[in-house]
């Protein structure tokens, strides 16, 4: 083959990977279907709107942060020219739900970055295949990184998993050059891109394993000289490269360092919940089952193959020396992510690469001719076609779905009969979708929906299932479903699916259930619409924090659906009580859980963490509650919380029916701490004694 086919090529696969993940970059927009997007992209425009560059934020490095930075200042210019946004202060962040987003297309241009530096993976992938054997290995290195979905998927989101995998690829690369071409430059360049993928990801700082591998390689081989200075480079460099990617490391290194030390504590000791696993064997064998699944059968028998070629070659050494590492160091943590292992399928794509060197190797001992050698190769690389094409019609599927919010709007909108339209707000509907509404709307928590009176014409769009995350709610939860459920056949007008959901696009963030969530993102649910709600009363049973008017500032709803009260004010809706004696019970979040230990050795050292949380009231916050009927005040107690508050109970008495509401203010009795008080709640509720 000329150079000129082999270029080709290689441009081919490039534009193919980067086709692949472009494809997927507009999924659920303007809805986020993915958890981590706002840590990165969220944290990015709070820094453009306010200017404040201490990302406040270090659960995670701030190198993705900066650069996603970077390219919403390139946007803002791009959206001001074209009229789209008159200035940073009308981008909405922080309005009480974590994956609520005003401008969808700053998340866009985020994806695009992201998915840049997947591709880019891609092109480094195939440099260390040409590398360390041909330009061949190399191609068919990149093609099988290009299209494993596990990659192409985290390729689209805006998150640290892609990034990360190409700064350690780079570092794999620059020590092969340093070891090929005996030049001090590329080892320099290796310890730099130590220095971003620890400040993308801190566990992947064990890259630092390359470069020392290279060095001590060299060494062996006595080709430098003043080893000095590079013994010197391996800390130094990394260091510096880290600091000044994350400067407020130690501009705010408190902050920095209680969320390294949250990290390290929730990896090694309390885990994730659903996703908590032993550590050791057991997180190693469930790991390896995520990598077969994902690179399939016939990935797996070329991963082998290329395998046994690196054996033969101790100079290859390199590309199985920070997977073993890395696989060894994260199998001894107690969550069992896979995204973390992303950063490994770079050179399991390699070791792919070189299995077909290894055939063309072995067909020619056996002394096959080189037409002959070359046909076995390509019917073998024909075992990864069907790959390729999977997810081609993947990509294309993901890009041409819509989520059911996004379509009920144009459902809404070929009726001719609909004069106003009341959405749930548990739906969460956006903006973007609201304004191309023809009609009137109202939205209303679902309890709401079904205690107005009900008008003509008008239309209700509801969730057919509502359903939570966390064991939080589960009386609200019931109130609202069977409201939905109560709703009669023959007042449903249609059922709104989504028609990739139940498609198997091999993609785990859009199969999820299609029910709302309450306490957390939803992924294009089943959306019921109706021309009539049932008369349901307002129950004052469990109020639902969604149905409460909260103040605009100090207060929001968390991802767990409890109230988070500072400097602000609640106000449940008004009920219709019957004469009698009622209790008004407010529950707040547990101000302490029991302490958890845990021992695990550290190289010769046993270290011991002891976990527990501090006191829900640091700053003595005090809540004021005050009891209206027919708007007028009845009661009003003031209760200053201890280290042991846990449940509030006010009572009063109705002598005839009355509309009841109430409202729960937070009070800084504390004007020397520096941030206000606040106070957790988990529920409310009013009870006929």
């Amino acid at each position: 083959m000329t150079n000129k086919s082999e270029t080709a090529a290689i441009a081919l696969v490039i534009a193919f990977a980067f086709g692949l993940r472009y494809l997927q970059l507009n999924i659920g927009l303007p809805y986020l279907y993915f958890w981590d997007e706002p840590l990165t992209a969220g944290n990015a425009l709070q820094m453009l709107k306010t200017g404040d560059y201490n990302p406040h934020f270090f659960k995670y490095g701030s190198l993705m942060i900066y650069l996603n930075l970077l390219v919403d200042k390139l946007h803002c210019v791009y959206l001001s020219l074209t009229g789209a946004l008159q200035g940073v202060e009308n981008i909405h962040i922080g309005t009480g739900w974590h994956w609520a987003i005003s401008h969808p297309s700053f998340y866009f241009s985020n994806r695009f970055l992201t998915a840049a530096m997947g591709t880019a993976t891609v092109f480094v992938t195939y440099l260390m295949g040409r590398l360390i054997c041909s330009t061949w290995t190399g191609i068919a290195s990149a093609f099988f990184l290009a299209v494993l979905p596990v990659h192409i998927a985290h390729s689209g989101f805006v998150t640290v998993d892609a990034p990360v995998a190409l700064f350690v690829a780079l570092t794999a690369l620059f020590s092969i050059l340093f070891i090929h071409r005996q030049k001090r430059i590329y080892f320099i360049l290796s310890l730099i891109c130590v220095g971003f993928a620890a400040a993308t990801k801190y566990n992947s700082g064990l890259a630092i394993l390359l470069p020392i591998a290279s060095l001590i390689w060299m060494s062996y081989k006595r080709k430098i000289a003043r080893q000095k200075f590079y013994w010197l480079a391996i800390p130094t460099l990394p260091a510096l490269t880290f600091l000044c990617a994350m400067p407020y490391a130690i501009l705010d290194f408190p902050n920095f360092l209680k969320d390294v030390l949250h990290q390290m504590i929730y990896y090694k000791v309390t885990g994730h919940p659903g996703a908590t696993i032993a550590p050791g064997w057991e997180h190693l064998g469930f790991q390896m089952r995520e990598f077969y699944q994902n690179i399939g059968l016939a990935g797996a028998i070329f991963f082998l193959l290329g395998l046994a070629g690196i054996f033969s070659r101790p100079s290859w050494f390199l590309i199985l020396l920070f997977p073993t590492a890395y696989l060894l160091f994260m199998s001894s943590m107690t969550v069992n992510f896979h995204r973390n292992f992303i950063q490994i399928y770079p050179f399991i794509a390699v070791c792919v690469g070189l299995a077909f060197f290894c055939l063309h190797v072995a067909l020619k001992r056996l002394r096959f001719r080189r037409k002959k050698r070359a046909i076995i190769c390509i019917v073998a690389a024909l075992f990864l076609l069907p790959r390729a094409y999977d997810a081609y019609q993947t990509g294309r599927a993901l890009h041409a779905s819509r989520d059911t919010r996004s379509a009920v709007i144009d459902a809404l909108n070929a009726m001719e009969n609909a004069k106003k339209v009341i959405f749930a707000k548990e739906l969460r509907v956006h903006a973007q979708d609201l304004n191309r509404l023809k009609c009137d709307y109202a939205i209303h928590p679902i309890e709401m929906m079904g205690a107005a009176q009900h008008e003509d014409s008008t239309i209700y769009v509801l969730p057919s299932k509502i359903s939570q995350i966390y064991d939080y709610h589960r009386a609200e939860i019931a109130v609202k479903q069977a409201i939905i459920d109560d709703i009669h056949r023959e007042h449903i007008l249609q059922y709104v699916k989504n028609p990739y959901i139940e498609q198997d696009l091999g993609v785990d963030y859009i199969k999820q259930n299609a029910a709302t969530m309450l306490d957390v993102f939803s992924t294009s649910p089943t959306l019921i619409i109706a021309n009539f709600m049932p008369r349901t009363p307002l129950h004052p049973g469990v109020i639902a924090l969604d149905t409460c008017t909260r103040s605009p500032t100090g207060t929001q709803i968390n991802i767990r659906n409890t109230a988070t009260l500072r400097e602000g004010s609640i106000a449940t809706p008004a009920y219709e009580l019957k004469p009698g004696a009622y209790l008004f019970s407010m529950r707040a979040k547990k101000p302490a859980v029991p302490e958890r230990s845990q021992n695990f050795a550290f190289g010769e050292y046993e270290v011991a963490i002891t976990v527990k949380r501090p006191s829900a009231f640091p700053n003595r916050a005090r809540i004021r509650v005050s009891i209206f009927a027919d708007e007028i005040l009845l009661k009003q107690r003031i209760f200053d919380p201890t280290e042991t508050f846990k449940q509030m109970d006010t009572s009063f008495s109705l002598p005839k029916s009355q509309r009841v509401a109430v409202k729960i203010e937070n009070i800084n009795n504390a004007p020397d701490h520096p941030s206000p008080a606040e106070t957790t709640i988990k529920e409310l509720k009013i009870l006929a004694l």
